[in-house]
């Protein structure tokens, strides 16, 4: 049986140092997982623009691949295929859908991989934010409470939680072809963001489709305040790099 890293369409096609810091890290906790180079997309983007029968039909091709890899437990980086992987694979498969799927932030914030890690920052006491992305906050079994376990678990890294924050979070307006439509207010969702950063120095994402609409943002408004990659974020503490210069 093979445990497999999923990096997911996006993080694998446009951050490949992202996607290398998250298979450091899963690796460095459990070596026996892997990346496979031929993974299919989970196929969010059907659920969008296709009907259900197309849908279906992705679902079962993917999940037979996953059958063909002997694929019996899977850690993904994306929150999107987290979300579609949890939701619809349940849904069109029922029993027959038999892989365990984690996230990424759920599979470090288990007590065991948390102390694997060891994670310590020495530096000067940094105060960091974390926007909750819709495909995590959402999700058949949400992910909220892990990010900030694994960031208050850290030494001298303070959270700084927004005014909007946890299920009450705003959306970034990447997803759903929001932004091909409705730029602007895409964009404005995007910068209201960063306007709730208050005393945060770095704004931390664990969704690559939010780390996109953040990033663009940031630089359209010559934003200072950096927005970071969660998984980004753990390799600099690991490796001593200071998450305001790394």
């Amino acid at each position: 049986m093979k445990k497999l890293i999923f990096l997911g369409c996006l993080s694998n096609s446009k951050y490949k140092n992202t996607c290398d810091n998250a298979i450091k890290i899963i690796q460095t906790i459990d070596p026996s997982y892997t990346v496979l180079n031929d993974a299919p997309c989970c196929g969010a983007l059907s659920y969008h623009i296709g009907s259900d029968i197309e849908l279906k039909e992705h679902v079962e091709f993917v999940n037979n691949w996953f059958k063909m890899n002997n694929v019996s437990e899977i850690v993904t980086t994306c929150a999107g295929c987290y979300n579609y992987l949890t939701k619809y694979y349940t849904q069109f498969l029922g029993n027959e859908f038999k892989i365990e799927v984690k996230h990424f932030l759920q599979f470090l914030v288990e007590p065991e991989n948390l102390s694997k890690l060891d994670l310590k920052y020495s530096g000067k006491k940094l105060k960091v934010s974390y926007h909750d992305a819709c495909h995590l906050r959402n999700a058949v079994v949400p992910i909220i409470e892990e990010p900030r376990e694994i960031l208050n678990s850290i030494d001298n890294i303070e959270l700084k939680e927004m005014e909007n924050n946890k299920t009450n979070s705003i959306c970034c307006g990447a997803g759903g072809g929001v932004y091909s439509i409705f730029k602007e207010n895409s964009d404005y969702n995007s910068k209201l963001i960063f306007d709730q950063l208050n005393r945060g120095k770095i704004l931390l994402t664990a969704c690559p489709f939010c780390y996109t609409a953040l990033v663009r943002i940031k630089k359209e408004h010559q934003i200072k305040k950096p927005v970071v990659k969660f998984e980004d974020f753990i390799v600099n503490i690991m490796e001593g790099v200071d998450p305001l210069d790394g």
